[in-house]
């Protein structure tokens, strides 16, 4: 799967506004999830993927496995809060501030 994203979206602020886009077409998807109580897995599988989307579109990026937890955490929270506020911020001003706070460089 990381494959086929990076394939057709090379850019992780891209990548990114898909991820956001899913949940916002499909508010109640998120909302079931989370009062199902699967946040915890939800979190462990985004970050399993974002290390593989990381490794794959970034080879020589050496992050340590704590700063992609790290980062992946706030990209999640950000998505819950997000949702919890009916989706009412614009996509874009999420990715910007995601994109001004997260360590995609050594």
């Amino acid at each position: 799967m990381v494959k086929e994203v990076n394939r057709h979206l090379t850019d992780f602020k891209d990548q990114l506004a898909v991820y956001f886009k899913f949940f916002k077409d499909h508010p109640d998807l998120m909302k079931l999830f989370l009062n199902a109580g699967l946040e915890g897995e939800l979190l462990n599988q985004q970050t399993k993927f974002l290390k593989e989307l990381i490794n794959y579109s970034q080879p020589n990026l050496k992050l340590p496995p704590y700063a992609i937890s790290y980062q992946s955490g706030g990209i999640y929270m950000l998505l819950v809060w997000w949702v919890g506020h009916d989706y009412q911020k614009p996509i874009n001003e999420l990715l910007s501030y995601i994109e001004n706070h997260i360590v995609i460089n050594n």
